[in-house]
């Protein structure tokens, strides 16, 4: 039988003593918030988010006071606003701290702003949701500015609505940093108001690059010999700014290769800077139908380089079908090449070309159409 001292027996109950006061002290361990679960669950129903992401998402959102409840709120108030589930989840997931903004003083005010300057609904929603800091902008301070801004140039909301939906930077981009100094660069340079104006609607991302790239874009267009002032200034800086250096040598290497002189090749420039965009084999498949098929001399395209633009399958071969056939039964003059049929609308090349001979050639239409092949002995 053990013996235990009254000096030991005292120390073992005073330290069980003070064990048991300190558990008694020590704040229980927090269950998770059961509303941070009910988010989750709002998250993958209403979004169809994966549950991954809807976990991270709400871990961010739930800790904040109201974090579900606002959360709540802004999912209701953007599927009321027309954003669709993918938008949604793509908001949401690459800024959750939109979650937590207040729809009644930021959310709703800058939706129903853009509404009213026109700004149609597809553009709205598409550009909102491929930028997570949309809302996190300033209405005042910032977009209605921006909008003041670009509105000097696009007059109407539907030159508006057109040159958002092919740049949507044009609203978040920062205007003093890109825009301006850009702008004012052109306008340095000689460059009209009206060919800004057409730039900023068609090819409005040249505007948003860096000034020192728009820069050097400028100068790489005067040395090809275009000046500010001409019309087609404009087209060899869209151009020029779209590609790198590399790839403008390979586009002058492929012409060189093709038979072209470096002075034919920036004659083609000149008068149509978009025709050197195109594709290496675009530029090849096309040439290879005005030399070989058409018969088309290289000084005739050099002079017309917007004969390159024109689609192989979708125009010139079946024009070229009905010509050869034209041809054949001694309707058209044969004596030179004929680019005239390649460049009309398609209703004046239906027109004059095959309607006016298909009371005698009923099939010419479907010769046309490639649903009949044209017998043809030149």
């Amino acid at each position: 039988m053990f013996r235990v001292s009254a000096k030991n027996l005292f120390l073992f109950a005073q330290r069980r003593f003070l064990e048991t006061s300190a558990a008694l002290l020590k704040p229980p361990k927090s269950p998770p918030p059961p509303s941070s679960s009910s988010l989750v669950d709002c998250l993958v129903k209403s979004l169809d988010l994966p549950l991954e992401s809807a976990v991270s998402i709400s871990e961010k959102v739930g800790a904040h006071r109201n974090g579900v409840k606002k959360a709540d709120a802004v999912l209701r108030f953007l599927c009321s606003s027309g954003f669709g589930k993918v938008q949604m989840a793509k908001l949401v997931t690459n800024g959750p701290a939109l979650l937590l903004s207040n729809v009644e003083s930021n959310l709703k005010p800058k939706l129903e702003y853009f509404r009213e300057i026109g700004l149609s609904e597809s553009v709205l929603l598409s550009t909102i949701a491929g930028n997570s800091k949309f809302f996190c902008r300033s209405l005042n301070s910032y977009y209605k500015p921006q909008i003041d801004y670009l509105k000097n140039y696009l007059r109407t909301s539907t030159a508006l609505d057109i040159a958002i939906k092919r740049c949507s930077w044009l609203l978040t981009v920062d205007r003093k940093y890109f825009l301006e100094p850009n702008i004012d660069l052109l306008k340095r340079e000689g460059v009209r108001f009206d060919d800004i104006v057409l730039l900023m609607l068609y090819q409005p991302r040249t505007l948003v690059m860096k000034v020192e790239k728009m820069a050097s874009a400028v100068e790489s267009v005067k040395g090809l010999g275009l000046e500010p002032s001409s019309a087609n200034f404009i087209h060899g800086l869209r151009v020029m700014s779209s590609m790198k250096e590399l790839t403008w040598n390979k586009k002058v290497e492929n012409f060189k290769s093709l038979g072209w002189s470096q002075e034919e090749f920036l004659s083609m420039f000149v008068r149509r800077p978009h025709c050197l965009a195109l594709s290496e084999k675009k530029i090849r498949r096309t040439l290879d139908f005005y030399l070989n098929t058409a018969s088309i001399a290289r000084e005739v395209i050099v002079s017309q380089p917007l004969l390159l633009q024109f689609s192989v399958d979708k125009r010139l071969q079946p024009r070229h079908n009905v010509i050869t056939f034209l041809l054949s039964k001694g309707l058209l003059k044969k004596d030179k090449p004929v680019v005239t049929p390649f460049q009309l609308t398609e209703e004046l090349f239906v027109k004059r070309y095959v309607m006016k001979h298909t009371e005698q050639f009923p099939h010419l239409m479907e010769i046309y159409k490639g649903s009949a092949t044209a017998q043809v002995s030149i």
